[in-house]
C-alpha cells in the first residue's frame, strides 16, 4: 500500500462523523491527530467550515471552538478576504507533543488494552497474509520494513511502521483487517513517534519487520503470527516505560 493510499484511508477514518453529538474535545482531537500524522499537511486548507461541520455531524458551534483552540496553539491559521480561509501549520514540536499528550492519557492498563487489539489484528493478517500475499504484497512488506531503519527521523519511522501494518492486513487480502488497521493507526500510531526517536528502535524494528516479511513470503503462516506478536509486545514494553518514566503530569517521557 502506498503513501498515498494509506493518507487517504486515515483520512477516511479521522474525517468520518462522529458517533456522539461531538464535544470540541472529540473535533480537537480528531484534527490534532489529523495534523500530527500528516493527512493534513503544511500549508494545506480546510473545507469550509459548514462542510466540515457537516461531514463530522457536529455543530459549526462546535467546530469554529475546536478550530479557535487550534488557533490559540498556532496549528491552525485563519485568513481573511478573498482566498482565505483556515490553513494549517504544523511546528516542528508538533508530533512530539501530541504524542506525549495521547500517552499522558493512557494508563499502563489502557496501553495494554491497546497493544491487545493491534496484536489481535497485525497478527492474524500476518498468519493469513503468508497464506494469501501476493508476491508484490511480499515486496511492499520488505521494502517498507526497509525503511524503517532508513527514515531519517521518528516521524519517518513511525508512519513506515504504520504502512507495515497497514499492508499485514492489505496482504491478508481481508476488508475487515484493513479497516482495523486503519483505525489503529488513528489511535495508536501517534505514540510511535516516542518510541522511534531511538535509531537503535528502529534498526530494531526494521530487522523483525524484514524476518516477518520473510516467513510471509516462504508461507511460514505461525512464525509470521508469532513473530508480529512479538513485534507489537517489544513496542508496547517500550510505551509502558516510557509512560512510567514520566516526571510531571505533563512532561516528555525520560528517554
Amino acid at each position: 500500500m502506498s503513501g498515498d493510499q494509506l493518507s487517504t484511508l486515515t483520512r477516511k477514518v479521522l474525517f468520518a462523523p462522529l458517533e456522539s453529538s461531538g464535544r470540541t474535545e472529540a473535533v480537537l482531537d480528531r484534527l490534532r491527530s489529523a495534523i500530527a500524522l500528516g493527512v493534513l499537511a503544511e500549508g494545506e486548507q480546510l473545507p469550509p467550515e459548514a462542510e466540515l461541520a457537516a461531514q463530522l455531524n457536529i455543530s459549526p458551534v462546535t467546530l469554529r471552538e475546536a478550530l479557535g483552540v487550534l488557533r490559540d496553539e498556532g496549528i491552525v491559521e485563519t485568513r481573511r478576504g478573498r482566498g482565505g480561509g483556515s490553513f494549517v501549520r504544523v511546528p516542528e514540536r508538533l508530533h512530539i507533543e501530541h504524542a506525549v499528550t495521547q500517552l499522558l492519557r493512557l494508563s499502563p492498563l489502557d496501553l495494554r488494552d491497546l497493544a491487545d487489539w493491534r496484536c489481535a489484528v497485525s497478527a492474524t493478517a500476518a498468519h493469513l497474509a503468508a497464506e494469501r500475499a501476493s508476491d508484490q504484497d511480499v515486496t511492499m512488506l520488505a521494502a517498507t520494513a526497509a525503511q524503517v531503519n532508513l527514515a531519517e527521523d521518528e516521524v519517518a519511522a513511525r508512519r513506515a511502521d504504520a504502512r507495515f501494518h497497514i499492508g499485514l492486513a492489505a496482504a491478508a487480502q481481508s476488508a475487515r483487517l484493513s479497516g482495523a488497521a486503519i483505525t489503529l493507526q488513528v489511535e495508536y500510531a501517534a505514540l510511535l513517534t516516542l518510541v522511534y526517536g531511538d535509531s537503535g528502535v528502529r534498526k530494531a524494528a526494521s530487522v523483525q519487520f524484514g524476518a516477518i516479511s520473510e516467513c510471509i513470503r516462504d508461507g511460514f503462516a505461525e512464525q509470521a503470527r508469532q513473530l508480529t506478536h512479538e513485534a507489537v509486545i517489544a513496542t508496547r514494553d517500550r510505551l509502558l516505560d516510557l509512560r512510567l518514566g514520566m516526571t510531571t503530569e505533563g512532561g516528555e517521557p525520560s528517554r
